[in-house]
Parts: C-alpha cells; sequence; structure tokens
C-alpha cells in the first residue's frame, strides 16, 4: 500500500498557550457544603461517606467508595447539619448520637490536620 505524502507526515498538534505563553490554569472543582450551602474549592472541604456497609467516616483523601456529602471543617457546620437534618438527608442514612459525637471528633481531627498541610 502506497502512503501519500499526507498520511505518512507526523500529526500536527495544536497547542493551547496563552499570551503570557503558559499554559492555561485547570479550572479547581467546587462543591457545596450541605450544612451552610456555601461553594468553596473540594479540597477545601471535608468529605463525610457512608460506605456500602452503612458505616459512616471522614474522608480526607475524597477516594473512599460509599455516598459523600462535603462539609465545612467547621464544628459549626456539622452541628448546623446534623440539627437540620442535611446531613442524614444526604448520606440517606438515620445519623444515631454517638455515630454523630465520633464524627464531630473525626472532622475537628480532620480541620487540624488541614490547617497544618496550609502552614
Amino acid at each position: 500500500m502506497r502512503r501519500t505524502a499526507r498520511s505518512s507526515e507526523p500529526r500536527r498538534r495544536r497547542s493551547v498557550v496563552s499570551a503570557t505563553g503558559a499554559a492555561p490554569a485547570r479550572p479547581l472543582p467546587q462543591r457545596t457544603c450541605v450544612a451552610c450551602r456555601s461553594v468553596r474549592a473540594k479540597r477545601d472541604l471535608v468529605r463525610v461517606v457512608r460506605a456500602p456497609s452503612g458505616e459512616l467516616s471522614v474522608d480526607l483523601r475524597g477516594k473512599v467508595a460509599g455516598r459523600g456529602a462535603y462539609l465545612d471543617p467547621d464544628a459549626a457546620c456539622l452541628e448546623r447539619g446534623l440539627r437540620e437534618g442535611a446531613i442524614a438527608r444526604a448520606l440517606e442514612v438515620v445519623i444515631e448520637p454517638a455515630t454523630a459525637a465520633r464524627l464531630k471528633t473525626e472532622i475537628e481531627d480532620a480541620a487540624n490536620m488541614r490547617n497544618k498541610e496550609k502552614r
């Protein structure tokens, strides 16, 4: 089979370069806090996950399998989400007081870890 001049040439790539000469920055993923409904960067929020087994836990990496809900790493948002039922609705589960207390300590620990990372 004979190649034509067009098929034997390497493919040309169109480079997307801004006026400054650098590649454009990718937009940061945005998520909404289920308690206060504020939209923030995904990495600024903490994810609470209901695993397929039904157990609730805090996911710092955002990779744990299960249904997730994002919260501000703030005790006030957690209290509001528990009081108004926003977390329970988002995760489609009834949250018992013992589980709520455990989540509160896990979110406080997560907030402390995030603050250390930012420094």
